[in-house]
């Protein structure tokens, strides 16, 4: 679990410029934070499967899938991912 107080001790951020970022963040529009929140995490999602696809070449798309759900929500969904689809 993340414990953002213990991760601002040990920043190399000074606590007013912390201050001022969570300040922006503060006052940006809500849909404006889910949207960028949302463009974050798709853009996450493209660099884990072009990692998965430069380690893996020539593998089929389930194979992919597959390794894709084992880096990211782990072994447990992966296999059942794996289940439901065999190669």
């Amino acid at each position: 679990m993340h414990n953002g107080e213990l991760a601002a001790q040990h920043s190399d951020t000074t606590p007013a410029a912390r201050a001022r970022y969570l300040d922006r963040i503060r006052q940006t529009p809500p849909r404006q934070r889910l949207q960028r929140a949302l463009d974050l995490s798709s853009q996450l999602r493209a660099r884990v499967m072009a990692a998965i696809e430069k380690s893996m070449p020539g593998a089929s798309r389930e194979a992919l899938a597959e390794a894709f759900l084992r880096r990211v929500y782990g072994d447990a969904i992966a296999a059942r991912y794996a289940q439901r689809h065999p190669r």
